[in-house]
């Protein structure tokens, strides 16, 4: 049973909006775009890992929490995947990374040799991992419950090649996961927990999940404004008579607005007054804005001229999260 299904990231809508309003003769250009492609690829590949399991049978009780982030006082966790069982704990750390990977187990380093020779150090995913069980295994203690904890890391490109493993660390292909669900249901056959308590306990681990905070970005004073046309990405269009109009394509939209207010939620901030949205928006009328803003039935606070919308994370549809 899946308690927490997979979102996209976040960030994902942030690079992406940061993007379409940033030059691409932007010193961070390249960079914002490199990484847009990482994060949208590791998601893409995290869900290829969750579409497996619908193709392995477990007959046991268990429940899965896709995705969790648990933000402690100095820190967090961001796990990919939990399988809860009433045998063991599985946590997977999901990796979309081609080339030849190197685990460095006395110093503890992770590497990459790309096809042109070119070596990238990374985040040690092991590490990752043992971070993770080390948690886990604090909190099944304060639960007074003794499950095994085991992590794995899970590969997602058929190009990724290890050549050198971190000490008896499970790592496998994705394609792998049904042998690898066989291997430990043979070596954990018995049942530690009744089905009501596993379910308990996935219920009590799922209410530690919060959402992950967006880093700001520090916007630059090249960052272009205005209402982005959705059909050739002209900027900014023209409100007239109760719609946007994009002079180069002939477009027009009602309620443009809502998905320049997702943007301005993820890469400003998550409220904006009148005299902000007409400096986003580029409406002169502060009357039109005021109709405006008032039409979306975002929450407020204020008086009539100090008013202090409040955006919601999903702005009419728009997809802010």
């Amino acid at each position: 049973m899946i308690l927490k299904n997979r979102n996209k990231p976040s960030e994902i809508f942030q690079l992406e909006s940061l993007i379409q309003r940033t030059p691409t003769v932007h010193p961070q250009y390249l960079y914002w775009t490199e990484k847009l492609r990482r994060i949208t690829a590791g998601y893409h590949g995290e869900l290829r890992v969750d579409s497996l399991w619908h193709e392995i049978d477990l007959p046991l009780p268990h429940y899965f929490i896709h995705d969790l982030f648990i933000q402690k006082e100095n820190s967090s966790h961001q796990i990919d995947s939990i399988l809860i069982t009433s045998r063991f704990v599985l946590a997977l750390e999901i990796k979309s990374i081609s080339g030849l990977l190197n685990f460095d187990p006395q110093l503890r380093q992770f590497s990459r040799t790309n096809k042109d020779g070119s070596i990238d150090g990374m985040n040690n995913p092991d590490d990752q991992l043992r971070r993770h069980e080390k948690w886990m295994e604090r909190f099944l203690s304060d639960q007074r419950i003794k499950l095994p904890v085991i992590g794995a890391i899970v590969f997602t490109y058929p190009s990724s090649v290890v050549q050198s493993r971190a000490g008896n660390r499970i790592m496998i292909q994705a394609s792998g996961m049904p042998h690898l669900m066989e291997q430990l249901l043979e070596k954990h056959p018995l049942e530690i927990l009744s089905k009501k308590k596993t379910e308990s306990l996935a219920h009590k681990l799922l209410e530690l999940c919060s959402i992950k905070p967006l880093a700001p970005l520090g916007l630059s004073s090249s960052f272009m404004k205005g209402i982005l046309c959705p059909c050739c990405s002209v900027l900014p269009l023209k409100y007239r008579r109760g719609n946007w109009r994009c002079e180069t394509c002939a477009h027009r939209d009602p309620i443009a607005h809502l998905t320049a207010l997702a943007q301005y939620r993820t890469l400003v901030k998550t409220t904006i007054s009148n005299r902000e949205f007409r400096d986003f928006t580029g409406i002169h009328s502060s009357t039109t804005a005021s109709k405006l803003l008032k039409s979306t039935n975002m929450p407020f606070s204020g008086s009539y001229k100090d008013r202090i919308y409040s955006i919601p994370e999903l702005i009419g549809g728009a997809e802010s999260n």
